[in-house]
């Protein structure tokens, strides 16, 4: 009676139908995980220097006290490039000034 229902060959033929699902599942997990390692290696990396160039760009910032007020504050943030961009802009004005006045050079010894 049960024969026909639980046939030895239909039973083998499941199994190793299932064997190759289960083969074929590891195989895209396998090639999923690989795909992302790949991609997400740049992202990684990039990551990094992107984190460095932020160091790079992070902002200083300073306080100055406004002419004629004791309370009175101005806060300018600035990258540290920026900062010494200006220091050497206003030295070579200063220089400028200074040598149009007849005066003393800045560096000179006399």
């Amino acid at each position: 009676m049960f024969d026909n229902f639980y046939n030895s060959d239909t039973i083998n033929n499941e199994i190793i139908e299932r064997s190759g699902m289960k083969l074929r599942l590891i195989a895209t997990g396998i090639s999923v995980a690989a795909v992302t390692a790949v991609t997400a290696a740049p992202a990684f990396g990039q990551a990094e220097k992107n984190e460095t160039a932020a160091k790079a760009e992070k902002k200083i910032c300073k306080s100055f006290l406004n002419t004629g007020s004791r309370l009175s504050k101005t806060k300018i943030c600035k990258t540290e490039a920026e900062w010494a961009e200006d220091l050497e802009e206003n030295a070579k004005l200063l220089r400028e000034k200074r040598g149009s006045q007849g005066g003393p050079q800045i560096g000179n010894d006399g």
